[in-house]
């Protein structure tokens, strides 16, 4: 018996067309930055790159304020400023006054930091109250503070009376209180600003060296001096180097509490320019002396620099 085979029906074969290829988006044309910059570069300009320019250009020259034109002098403003005893007094004050109030802030700071390093809510309070001096601007806690201390009713006064200080005294009337009184008002507004560096990085310590000495029985004097401090040796060139840069700078507490006085005992180079400039008005020597501390700093911050970064240095210190 033979099977007929029925006869096969052709399907269609479908066309499986390839996928269109993608054509790559077009760039979407960019603006130049510096198109968005400028704005930005435009006031920076103005407010630093200007006027920079124009103090460099006027040292050079003898321009005064109610004097007319002045002409070209070359260096002549620079010798009389770096020949002056009085401008070579203010600038022993200058770096005498910074390697004190750094010196003491940075201890101060480090024994605030130590028992605020802890995680703990009391410790974050205290942080947060380390803030308040820092957010008071120099001049107004220099006013706040001279009158603290005025003979006639400051409570500073009256309270030392306590302790066989003759009444109405003016410790600004004298040198050393003087300088003393400079000194406590720098500590009270920036050791926080140091303790709140030092308590970062004693935060972000790792805690294996500590746990093997421990282990070890390392007394906590031992793991301080051998474990802590050189590896906080970072975190205190940071503070060392940002706090000089600052206290370089002062000059709101020194012109509102002294004004340079008794005498010139606390006569530092910021006082000394903002006399020359806008007390006699002579434009050239004050420019010149800014032009000089300018260097000055420019030489001692990255000494400074490399003094602290050399034994921070964790190959030099293994």
């Amino acid at each position: 018996m033979t099977r007929t085979l029925a006869p096969s029906v052709e399907r269609p074969v479908q066309r499986i067309d390839p996928p269109a290829r993608s054509r790559p988006p077009r760039p979407r044309k960019r603006s130049s930055p510096w198109f968005y910059m400028a704005p930005s570069l435009i006031v920076l300009g103005a407010l630093t790159i200007g006027p920079a320019i124009f103090v460099l250009y006027s040292a050079f020259r003898n321009d005064r304020v109610l004097g007319g034109a002045g002409k070209f002098v070359g260096f002549d403003n620079f010798i009389t400023a770096l020949t002056n005893p009085s401008t070579q007094h203010s600038f022993l004050v200058t770096i005498a006054f910074v390697v004190v109030v750094v010196a003491l802030e940075l201890a101060a700071g480090f024994a605030l930091a130590l028992p605020l390093s802890g995680q703990t809510r009391a410790n974050r309070f205290g942080a947060a109250i380390m803030l308040l001096p820092f957010a008071v601007t120099p001049a107004a806690a220099a006013i706040v503070f001279k009158q603290l201390l005025n003979p006639n009713f400051g409570w500073i006064g009256y309270y030392l009376g306590f302790l066989g200080l003759p009444e109405g005294t003016d410790l600004l009337s004298d040198p050393t209180t003087a300088w003393l009184m400079l000194v406590i008002l720098d500590m009270w507004q920036w050791t926080p600003f140091i303790a709140l560096i030092l308590m970062a990085g004693l935060q972000s310590l790792p805690l294996e060296p500590r746990e093997a000495a421990m282990v070890d029985g390392a007394s906590s004097a031992q793991m301080f001096w051998h474990i802590t401090l050189p590896q906080m040796l970072p975190f205190l060139s940071i503070a060392v180097v940002l706090r000089a840069i600052q206290a370089f700078k002062t000059f709101d507490s020194f012109k509102i509490l002294t004004g340079g006085g008794p005498g010139d005992s606390t006569e530092i180079i910021n006082l000394g320019i903002y006399r020359i400039g806008l007390q006699t008005f002579n434009v050239g020597l004050a420019c010149a002396l800014g032009v000089i501390f300018l260097v000055l700093l420019s030489l001692l911050i990255p000494l400074l620099q490399r003094v602290i970064g050399r034994r921070a240095d964790p190959e030099e210190m293994s």
